[in-house]
């Protein structure tokens, strides 16, 4: 066969096939989009005051969603109870409907429904009002022309069109108006975390006083009353219950549940940017179940849902995790002394607070401040590095004492040794930790040279 023959083949095929597309496209039936009058301006189909609206329903294929009026701007969904259900989705159908507009008006006084598929509609919708009228609108086929679906009002009897996210509002399934975040907290109204365990109870609170020279803003009052670890509570506990999300409750699930559970409880004193006042207290509370692959179950409000296992691992930490390591930290704005006490010396330091100003004075001897300031960062940042495990005391190696502007701010931290290696820290009677003995040795050579010449500048940074 030669390229001429070849081409004249190929040519006529591409006729005959455009040929039989003009005939499949002319038997295309799109009467029912013939003679559409469209305008600039809306057509009103529908409007109604949502305030006025008792109640809406819709039916589709995908079941009956009924949406009643409970209140001002409040509404419930298929009678279910306003905690199970997103609240803001009922809203959303309600205001689908009660305005409902087209620029498109398809025909008057239909003669034949079914064209438009209005005889076997895909959504029946009644609005019911407060003062008893009832209103229907039925919603048929999607316009292969116009990307929009039919709708008639009963009464109107004139097909227009309304979009299609509209529709798409009006057949979402109940399971759609279940699914909501249940659990949102803005952390910065945390003012307490409390986890039980039957290990231990670990509680932790925002301090009600707070200013410049406040060091820890968090305070451990259970099992330790102490300071607690800013920085591990900021990105390990605060950072994970942002981002706790408890959507769509899982039926009938066991979830691992006993009386040994943990038990997360947060206390939230909610702050109104706009009044500039704080509102009620409230407290929520999850209890922590068995965990599957990196999912854990977590009951909240008698339901269970599953959250990633590394956003709720923060309930199993250890206490020591969570408290200051720094245990010989005093706020320096509520002191008025320090003395240290070692290998046989004693010397302190007094501080006198001028507003936001400090001088110092050593041993009677005023000094530089900036270096003194220095020092005291020293002596406050005495790192413990474990936990006091009912090991026998020995003699005290260093003392370090307090004393308050306020008398409520007397402070006595002791240190005695444990063996070779480990002291234990003694704050006011209270042994708790452990510190190696090492670091008290370097902090003993270092004030040294801090007394020896308290004008001579140094390393003098936390142990």
């Amino acid at each position: 066969m030669s390229k001429t023959t070849k081409s004249i083949i190929i040519a006529a095929s591409v006729i005959i096939v455009l040929i039989v597309g003009t005939i499949v496209i002319s038997n295309i039936d799109t009467s029912k989009d013939n003679n559409v009058d469209t305008t600039d301006d809306l057509y009103s189909i529908y409007s109604a005051d949502t305030t006025d609206i008792l109640s809406v329903k819709a039916e589709s294929e995908n079941g009956t969603i009924t949406v009643k009026s409970i209140g001002d701007s409040e509404w419930s969904v298929n009678d279910m109870d306003a905690s199970e259900i997103d609240s803001s989705k009922a809203s959303a159908l309600v205001g689908t409907i009660s305005t409902l507009s087209s620029k498109n008006k398809i025909e008057e006084n239909p003669a034949d429904l079914s064209q438009y598929g209005l005889d076997n509609p895909q959504v029946t919708v009644t609005v019911e009002k407060k003062n008893g009228q009832i209103d229907k609108m039925i919603i048929g086929d999607l316009s292969p022309t116009l990307g929009e679906y039919f709708v008639m009002k009963d009464g109107d009897n004139t097909v227009y069109t309304m979009y299609d996210f509209k529709v798409d509002t009006l057949k979402k399934p109940i399971s759609y108006y279940k699914e909501f975040n249940r659990f949102s907290i803005n952390i910065d109204n945390i003012n307490d975390i409390k986890i039980v365990r039957s290990d231990e109870t670990i509680e932790i609170r925002i301090l009600s006083n707070i200013n410049n020279n406040t060091n820890n803003v968090w305070e451990m009052v259970q099992p330790y009353q102490s300071g607690a670890n800013d920085d591990y509570i900021d990105n390990k506990i605060l950072a994970p219950i942002e981002e706790i999300s408890l959507t769509t409750p899982i039926e009938n699930a066991d979830g691992g549940f006993s009386e040994k559970s943990p038990v997360l409880m947060i206390t939230v004193k909610p702050y109104d940017n706009s009044t500039g006042k704080y509102g009620e207290e409230y407290t929520e509370t999850l209890t922590i179940g068995r965990t599957e692959g990196d999912m854990t179950y977590v009951k909240y409000k008698e339901q269970v849902f599953k959250v990633s296992s590394d956003i709720i691992s923060f309930a199993n930490d250890s206490s020591y995790n969570i408290v200051s390591k720094l245990q010989a930290l005093v706020d320096i704005s509520e002191v008025k002394s320090v003395t240290v006490e070692y290998n046989g010396a004693e010397h302190t330091i007094d501080i006198t607070h001028n507003d936001s100003d400090m001088t110092f004075v050593l041993d009677g001897q005023k000094v530089d401040t900036k270096i003194t300031q220095a020092i005291y960062k020293s002596i406050v940042g005495l790192a413990v590095d474990g936990v006091y495990k009912d090991e026998t005391l020995g003699d005290t190696v260093m003392k370090i004492k307090y004393k308050g502007i306020k008398s409520s701010s007397d402070t006595e931290v002791e240190f005695k040794g444990i063996d070779d290696l480990y002291c234990a820290l003694i704050r006011n009677g209270k042994t708790e930790f452990t510190i190696k003995k090492s670091k008290l040795n370097e902090f003993m050579d270092l004030f040294n040279t801090y007394v020896e010449n308290p004008e001579k500048q140094g390393d003098y940074g936390m142990m």
